[in-house]
């Protein structure tokens, strides 16, 4: 082309799908085709298309895609300016960065010296350009590793980070050189451990590595002891040449293995005569690390070891500050903890408990504290109070701030109901073996193996409730075992300072004894009560008695002084009917005695009864029922239940208790209206129990038979429906009416049924709207 400027237009981008002669992204070794040839002489050539096919193409020349069809070649090759050395007075063999292929394309036209020269001198003019270019670059790149290194050297040690610094260093190695994998390695003098910290794997980060380091002891890395605590020395390997055997070890591990790698660095993290680390880096490309880079990279890892030392050493010195502040802020904390428990709340057992919990979690400076209680046969342990801190302050919280801790509790009325639910074995389990070692930590596999004896509330509070490792303390009142302290902070794997057992031990102590004595007030307190409520029962009973017993008497004693006076004048119909009138009375003061009796022979509800356990159907007891009732009422007794439902139970009680309650029935319901029993099969979960009738150690898929008793009579009002299950009470609208009663035949029938396996409850009841009672049996 003639010489002239060049516009965009004039420049045409040739693909290697286009033409086949030195095509774009093409690899040469040296010596090989015309441009490694051209490499490795140093020199101008010319050269025929023809020449050039004939003696350096090494390609197939069948089907030779070309766009311009060259007749001949300049080749000039770019040498690097010596410029600068010559003026300094060195002699620098120029390097070679590059070949300038031109081509002539007219036929019979070859290239003149005047085009070679001009050729020469755009080729020197590019070199220049490429190398100053070049030069900015790395004064560019100098410029950003120097403000980096910087920052890292002034960081104060305060804000010096782990995960921070190894990301720092990561970042200014790959910037620097090429990276493809990197390990950073630290070691503790201190417990003598090696902990790998950071790596990375053909790029990629090791996951959770500043978060949980591999811990190794040094005798499992002696290559690694060698080349850095006794050689104390760069090592840079070229893998491709090299013997792996006497270093396979720094190769392999947490960064995968590392020995196909083309290139290896190893730099020591020393500060005076120690090391206290190293940073391992690979390249897939052989020789990728040039001296300068290294010089770089051990002056940046200097930096990082002098920042790393200086941090541990402002640690230890805030440390010791710290526990000196610690010690007086613990001992303060105990004293408060001891006198709260002691003193405030001593005649309050839930109230020391509370108290007891939230104390251990501020002292023990842990997410949660929880008190098992042991349950009076030491079968298992039960959640009674439970204080938790919520995650994300006890994280930005500093021990000296234990007093802005409080208000922080556990949301008590919200749980109560799973902590009810929160049951672990006891006897014969891990805990009770362990409960004699003063104290012991409940790991995670300890939980995992517990949850698989609990039920479903205790193994849901042992499995996600994150116990890596709990301490637990034993709470014991002299030799008697109490309960049993636990705290922890979830998903923490913490091992407990001696001060803090110790603290937790005299609290545990403390608490036991505050906890007896107010057991001990409560059991005062309610025997105390019971006797009130003795004598109120006793005076209730007679007037309740005399009241009820009077009724039956005067009927008696009227009709027969009616058959002394007429007995000459009256005829024996009047006989026959003062003579039912008269064993009406006396039935009913026979049925009244023996509720009394039945009531006096069942007692307190710990009182073992003696009852004929066996099979019975249900709808042959129902029907003896309502055979020995009928005679009596006026009401239509309906039925739905299946002649195949048997249930676990005395006979006689059973029939006993359906009776009273059918009786109950027609008691309080007019002539007309209607009485239904229906009895069917199901299982205890599918029941809806009131709650003082629920029984969390019965399994709730228990198969049973729920028997319900419905009225339309008057019903019962709210503040009675309690009530009517004690003993010689009657609720409050039946002492208005006609009807007579003990008010002992809801509590007796209770009693049957639960000696038996069950519960009897009211289910459904209203004022005017009828009742439904309802019990169940296995």
């Amino acid at each position: 082309r003639p010489s002239q400027a060049l516009s965009s237009d004039d420049v045409e981008l040739v693909s290697p799908q286009q033409n086949d002669l030195f095509p774009v992204g093409a690899i040469y070794r040296l010596k090989q085709d015309i441009i490694g040839y051209v490499w490795h002489k140093n020199e101008t050539h010319i050269m025929r298309h023809e020449d050039y096919l004939s003696f350096f193409y090494t390609g197939s020349q069948e089907g030779l895609q070309v766009d311009v069809v060259p007749t001949w070649y300049l080749f000039v090759p770019m040498q690097e300016s010596t410029l600068v050395d010559e003026v300094r007075g060195r002699k620098k063999q120029p390097r070679i960065t590059g070949i300038i292929v031109l081509y002539q394309t007219v036929a019979g036209a070859v290239f003149q010296q005047k085009q070679r020269a001009e050729a020469r001198e755009f080729a020197e003019r590019i070199a220049l350009y490429i190398q100053n270019d070049q030069l900015r670059r790395r004064q560019i790149r100098s410029s950003d590793y120097l403000k980096q290194l910087q920052n890292i050297s002034t960081a104060f040690p305060t804000s010096v980070q782990l995960a921070t610094l190894v990301t720092t260093v990561h970042d200014f190695a790959s910037n620097m050189v090429d990276v493809s994998s990197m390990l950073i390695t630290l070691y503790d003098r201190d417990i003598k451990m090696i902990y790998e910290v950071f790596a990375t794997q053909n790029g990629r980060p090791v996951d959770n590595l500043p978060e949980n380091p591999h811990a190794i002891p040094p005798k499992d890395r002696p290559v690694w002891w060698r080349v850095t605590q006794e050689e104390k020395k760069t090592l840079l390997l070229d893998l491709a040449h090299h013997e792996l055997g006497d270093y396979d070890e720094l190769l392999i591990g947490t960064w995968g293995d590392q020995r196909k790698a083309g290139s290896f660095l190893l730099l020591p993290m020393k500060m005076f005569n120690r090391v206290i680390g190293s940073l391992c880096i690979t390249s897939i490309h052989p020789n990728a690390y040039q001296e300068e880079e290294i010089q770089v990279l051990e002056t940046m890892v200097q930096i990082v070891t002098v920042s790393i030392e200086n941090a541990k050493l402002y640690e230890r010195s805030r440390q010791t500050v710290h526990a000196a502040k610690q010690r007086e802020e613990l001992l303060a904390a105990m004293n408060s903890a001891l006198q709260t428990i002691s003193v405030s709340t001593v005649l309050d057992v839930n109230d020391i408990q509370h108290k007891f919990v939230e104390s251990a979690a501020k002292l023990a400076h842990t997410e949660m504290s929880i008190f098992f209680q042991c349950s009076a046969n030491s079968e298992h342990l039960s959640v009674q109070a439970a204080y938790e801190i919520p995650k994300a302050r006890i994280n930005d919280i500093e021990f000296d701030e234990h007093e802005q801790l409080s208000n922080q509790p556990l949301d008590q009325d919200k749980h109560e109901n799973l902590f009810e639910k929160i049951r672990l074995p006891f006897k014969g389990s891990t805990l009770e073996y362990l409960v004699v070692e003063g104290f012991f930590y409940l790991d995670d596999s300890m939980a995992e193996e517990l949850a698989k004896e609990c039920d479903e509330g205790g193994a849901i509070f042992l499995l996600e409730t994150g116990i890596k490792k709990m301490l637990m303390v034993p709470v014991l009142y002299q030799t008697e075992l109490i309960g049993i302290l636990g705290v922890h902070t979830p998903k923490q794997n913490r091992k407990f300072r001696p001060t803090e057992i110790g603290m937790l031990l005299a609290l545990s102590a403390q608490a036991a004894s505050a906890m007896r004595n107010a057991q001990l007030f409560e059991e005062i307190q309610e025997a105390y009560a019971e006797q009130q409520q003795l004598d109120k029962l006793k005076d209730e009973f007679l007037v309740t008695a005399s009241h009820e017993l009077r009724t039956p008497l005067s009927a008696i004693s009227g009709y027969s002084t009616l058959l002394k006076r007429q007995s000459s004048r009256i005829n024996p119909q009047q006989i026959m009917r003062f003579a039912g009138k008269i064993a009406s009375a006396t039935q009913q003061l026979t049925d009244l005695v023996n509720s009394m009796t039945e009531a006096t022979k069942i007692g307190t509800v710990d009182k073992k009864l003696d009852l004929q356990i066996g099979p019975v159907q249900l709808q042959a007891a129902e029907e003896m029922a309502v055979n020995l009732l009928s005679v009596n009422i006026e009401q239509k007794i309906m039925t739905q239940m299946e002649a195949d439902l048997w249930v676990k139970g005395d006979p006689l009680r059973v029939r006993q208790v359906i009776t009273n309650l059918l009786d109950n029935a027609a008691k309080y319901s007019l002539e007309d209206r209607r009485i239904e029993v229906i009895a069917r099969a199901t299982i205890l979960s599918k029941v809806d129990l009131p709650e003082d009738q629920f029984d969390v150690e019965v399994d709730p898929h228990l198969p049973i038979v729920l028997v319900q008793v419905h009225d339309e009579g008057e019903g019962i009002d709210y503040e009675d429906q309690q009530k009517i299950f004690e003993k010689f009470v009657r609720a409050t609208r039946s002492l208005t009416t006609p009807v007579r009663g003990s008010g002992l035949g809801l509590f007796i029938c209770r009693r049957y049924i639960e000696a038996m396996g069950g519960r009897l409850w009211l289910e459904q009841s209203a004022p005017g709207e009828g009742s439904v009672f309802t019990f169940y049996l296995q």
